[in-house]
């Protein structure tokens, strides 16, 4: 299930966090998916996994 921002409208796979987060650091020093923001608006991500109730 995706990272979604809710501003942007916006989705991005958590598969593929690692790769956008290195190579949005090395080009642009941008670390905001490490600080779980939207790399664009800065807007927190929601996690769309469902909640797993025990």
């Amino acid at each position: 299930m995706p990272l979604h921002c809710p501003r942007c409208n916006k989705n991005i796979d958590k598969a593929k966090v690692q790769e956008i987060d290195a190579r949005l650091m090395n080009d642009f020093k941008n670390d905001a998916l490490r600080r779980g923001r939207c790399p664009v608006c800065k807007t927190p991500l929601i996690d769309t996994d469902p909640k797993v109730k025990e």
